[in-house]
């Protein structure tokens, strides 16, 4: 505030006033400053006030320094704070008039100036504290959206993830039950290749060779078979792989079973005590068929052996065939 009142001194003659020493005041003498080189930091400034300027100071208590008043109110605080007012035409100037005022004025003006500048504090702190508000909502709103969205895109991944891993799984479940398959594929065809290989071999019919009677004339007529003597319920097996044409019981071969062979071969065993299979099954080499017996024209436990090559009633020596096929011996 000290630019606002500029008073010449030379345009506004004040009364010249005696100068005495007060009768109650007693003058004081002063040490001598001291003459240590450290001294001059602690002098006081002797520096004199330039003419015609007003000392810069507050002259209202609780003002800031940065409020600004009018040239006109700014000499009347200072004024009335020294116990003085303004004449009617509100500036000082040559034959200006000072008068003194009384102490109240200047309480009331700084009592009102005091609360128009705590007005003044008090809306800007509420403005304020309203912004700070404001702005704690708008960043709460934005952090919430922004969760809604991370949600969102966390849910996405989430959802992707998985259904990587369904596809994932189910890919590899096809490529397991496709390599399965394939290894089944392959077994069965190994096997199958094993069952034409193992079908083709050629085993004996009764564990144990007794021949009791060959092939030829016997008893005024052609006996079509050997007779291979065992005892009841040795198991009889089939010599390769085949299929069954006939199991059952006929008059002079009692039990009797026929077996066609992969090679056209049909051999016929007569005499059976039991029969184990049935016509039309498929068998393999060393399938047990039934057991030795002494059914239907039969004068002791035997195995009737007859060897047809060609399917029909057409008997040959089962010896020879049975050397060649590697079953005697």
């Amino acid at each position: 505030m000290g630019d606002l009142l500029a008073v010449p001194s030379p345009a506004v003659p004040f009364p010249a006033v005696p100068s005495r020493p007060h009768p109650e005041v007693r003058p004081v003498s002063h040490p001598a400053p001291p003459t240590s080189r450290y001294a001059g930091r602690h002098r006081a400034s002797r520096r004199a006030p330039l003419p015609g300027r007003v000392p810069s100071a507050p002259l209202v208590p609780g003002l800031r320094a940065s409020s600004r008043l009018p040239r006109a109110t700014a000499a009347a605080f200072v004024l009335a704070a020294a116990g003085a007012t303004v004449g009617p035409s509100g500036a000082l100037g040559p034959g200006s008039e000072v008068q003194a005022a009384p102490a109240s004025t200047a309480l009331d003006l700084s009592a009102e100036q005091q609360f128009a500048v705590r007005s003044e504090a008090a809306a800007e702190a509420a403005a304020l504290t309203d912004l700070a508000q404001r702005r704690q909502a708008s960043a709460m709103q934005t952090a919430a959206l922004q969760g809604r969205v991370e949600a969102k895109q966390r849910a996405a991944r989430d959802a992707k993830r998985k259904a990587a891993a369904a596809r994932a799984k189910k890919e590899a479940a096809a490529k397991a039950a496709a390599k399965k398959a394939a290894a089944a594929k392959a077994a069965a065809a190994k096997a199958r290749v094993k069952a034409a290989r193992e079908g083709k071999r050629w085993v004996r019919p009764i564990a144990r060779w007794n021949i009791t009677s060959g092939y030829g004339w016997r008893w005024g007529k052609t006996h079509d078979g050997l007779d291979v003597g065992a005892s009841t319920g040795t198991p009889l097996y089939a010599m390769s792989r085949g299929t069954v044409l006939k199991a059952g019981y006929f008059p002079s071969f009692g039990n009797k079973v026929e077996i066609r062979y992969w090679d056209g071969t049909v051999s016929w065993y007569a005499h059976l005590s039991r029969i184990s299979v049935s016509p039309g099954e498929r068998v393999m080499p060393g399938e047990v068929v039934g057991a030795v017996g002494n059914t239907g024209n039969s004068f002791g436990s035997h195995l009737h052996l007859e060897i047809h090559p060609t399917g029909g009633d057409n008997p040959v020596n089962p010896y020879p065939w049975l050397k060649r096929k590697g079953l005697l011996g």
